[in-house]
């Protein structure tokens, strides 16, 4: 006998190429006032509001995420300008930074 798919499972079928990897669940964060826990729930029993709110702290993740990178990006890039190897480390590479150059 086979089952009928879930809404979630027709969703991820439908041709929009991100809707494949939708999630079982959503984090709903807190809201200061209104909120004071974030919330897990079930795509399927989320409302269009939760959604907003999924997106909104998904996009401030999101932001961390990539000044985190960029971070590193940038640091890797200074310390082989620096002369660093592959298995030079991070404080070996850095050792001789001076005060003012760490505050341009």
């Amino acid at each position: 006998m086979k089952t009928k798919p879930t809404l979630l499972e027709l969703l991820r079928k439908q041709p929009e190429m991100y809707l494949r990897d939708l999630p079982e669940t959503i984090r709903i964060p807190a809201l200061d006032g209104n909120r004071p826990d974030e919330v897990v729930r079930r795509l399927e029993d989320a409302t269009i509001d939760d959604v907003a709110f999924a997106i909104q702290g998904m996009e401030s993740e999101t932001r961390v995420i990539h000044r985190r990178l960029s971070g590193l990006r940038e640091l890797y890039e200074m310390a082989r300008k620096r002369g660093a190897l592959g298995v030079t480390t991070v404080a070996d590479a850095f050792a001789n930074i001076s005060t003012e150059e760490a505050g341009k």
